[in-house]
């Protein structure tokens, strides 16, 4: 099989699965973005985030936070107000950790030059932390590009 007809096939095995994100759909904020992106031929997205607050139950275990096995005491895409983290807070067992995460987009391209010249806009736009993988039998993704630097605000 050529690498544009199983790239195809790929697309379309992916865009039709259903979602098995926590949220079980995409942000809304990220919408127009998602459906722009696979709406062309050379990408379709793997995964996408607009952005979320988490306040999870728990301590951190060295310097890095872990989301599995954990209470999700709190998560909205969205600016979250003061009375909602309380609420949230008083069904922690004891610490919290309270954690942001930035846009993150995971968008897979058909080949390496339609990889770099979405990585090139990315960039462009101020999504400096962006990269390019290429996988096993050949698989390209732009990575994910996150958010801007805080310079850049």
């Amino acid at each position: 099989m050529d690498r544009t007809a199983e790239f195809r096939r790929w697309k379309a095995q992916c865009l039709s699965k259903a979602d098995l994100s926590r949220k079980g759909s995409v942000d809304e904020d990220v919408v127009e973005l998602v459906q722009l992106l696979n709406g062309r031929e050379p990408y379709f997205t793997t995964s996408s985030c607009a952005g979320r607050i988490i306040l999870l139950d728990g301590d951190i275990n060295g310097f890095e936070v872990q989301k599995q096995n954990r209470c999700w005491l709190l998560v909205t895409h969205k600016p979250c107000v003061k009375d909602d983290v309380i609420a949230a807070l008083k069904k922690a067992n004891g610490d919290a950790i309270l954690k942001f995460e930035p846009l993150i987009l995971h968008v897979q391209c058909r080949q390496l030059q339609d990889a770099q010249i979405l990585h090139s806009l990315a960039i462009d736009s101020g999504f400096r932390n962006s990269g390019i993988t290429v996988g096993k039998r050949e698989k390209t993704m732009l990575k994910k590009f996150a958010n801007p630097g805080l310079d850049d605000l």
